[in-house]
């Protein structure tokens, strides 16, 4: 009886918390209550079908150059900035470890183990920045009392030759700390940074920040702090990315904006993203196809870059008839009590970097959205 007693049990407590959930805005909600747009297939109007369409991608170097970038309609030229990080023992790190030291978060750190290791920080991308000083943030476990430590940092333009731009030593806390700052004689421009420490009675260094400043600046070397709206691979082999349309289309034109271009890569087409159609090795930048072509997913599939630094798209335009288009709810009607709810239709969303008014032009009535 007592499974039988347990389901029924469950089977209430569904029920009721049916009843609780459901609400404008809460899920499962109610579809009557839905105020967002409805799709409707478009076959007449010519256009870029992959705008704010989903991107899927083989791989991407970092959580921020993902696929989703090359259809938001915004076109970079300029190569984004990204970080490698190598330590003493683990060689180069992972992509979900290697802002560890970088992320402005000291919890999440990175070990050393022994006397002497060090950190190689690589800053990659055009125009390495203006560095003048280096803070790091660390803590020391060492035999019995910690000693004196010592920390030099080192700039390099290749990796394999290395300067000395600066050092400084001191005694650990009684916890193990150690919270310092190194101040270069100039401004370093370098490519490449190595942090090393030193302890004679060191048997682990946990380094949970390394802070780059200019001019009492922080300088945000990875990640989102240097944004470019690009997608950028993890490999140099083969990789791929492709669209999703939404529905089979009909098209005749791709547009990809490069800043890495392939040596070697070609378009194809599908209708379920699993068996793909070659619809013409890849030559120019603007493929005009001789005949349209059909199919819901396009993608470009590269197998040589054309420079080490791999492959970096900024924005994937693909021309064409079809596919779905958002049409708005029709605003709801002016209640007898005066009031006015706006849902569907009413409201636009868009990026803050692509508005050009400001607030006062927006709140006035008649506002054109196409302008803003």
């Amino acid at each position: 009886m007592k499974p039988i007693l347990a389901a029924g049990l469950l089977v209430l407590g569904i029920l009721h918390a049916q009843e609780f959930t459901r609400g404008l805005g809460v899920y499962p909600g109610d579809p009557k209550d839905y105020a967002g747009p409805v799709f409707a297939l478009d076959t007449d109007t010519y256009r870029n079908l992959a705008l704010h369409r989903p991107a899927y991608q083989s791989s991407s170097y970092d959580y921020n150059l993902t696929a989703q970038l090359v259809t938001d309609g915004i076109k970079d030229t300029k190569l984004p900035r990204w970080v490698a990080v190598k330590t003493s023992q683990q060689g180069l790190l992972s992509k979900n470890q290697r802002e560890w030291v970088l992320d402005g978060n000291w919890v999440s750190d990175v070990s050393l183990k022994g006397r002497r290791g060090w950190i190689n920080i690589e800053i990659a991308g055009d125009n390495p920045p203006p560095v003048d000083r280096v803070d790091i943030d660390a803590r020391l476990q060492a035999r019995g009392e910690p000693e004196n430590w010592s920390c030099v940092v080192s700039g390099s333009d290749d990796g394999q030759t290395w300067k000395e731009l600066g050092n400084v030593a001191g005694m650990a806390r009684p916890t193990g700390e150690l919270r310092t700052s190194i101040v270069l004689p100039g401004i370093s421009r370098s490519r490449f940074y190595r942090i090393a420490f030193d302890d004679a009675r060191a048997t682990n260094w946990q380094v949970g920040e390394i802070t780059f400043f200019h001019g009492n600046q922080r300088l945000s070397v990875g990640g989102p702090g240097d944004f470019t709206s690009a997608w950028m691979a993890a490999g140099q082999g083969e990789e791929w990315i492709y669209v999703d349309l939404g529905a089979v289309c009909t098209f005749d034109s791709i547009a990809l904006h490069w800043i890495r271009r392939p040596a070697e890569a070609s378009l194809q087409v599908s209708d379920d993203a699993a068996n793909w159609k070659l619809i013409q090795p890849l030559s120019t930048d603007n493929v005009k196809l001789a005949h349209a072509a059909q199919g819901r997913y396009v993608r470009v599939l590269m197998t040589k870059p054309a420079s080490s630094d791999g492959y970096v798209l900024s924005e994937m335009e693909v021309y064409g008839r079809g596919g779905p288009v958002p049409h708005p709810k029709p605003a709801s009607a002016q209640a007898a009590s005066g009031r006015l709810d706006l849902t569907g239709g009413n409201w636009k969303l868009q990026r803050d970097s692509l508005v050009s008014v400001d607030g006062a032009a927006l709140s006035k009535p008649g506002f054109a959205m196409t302008t803003g």
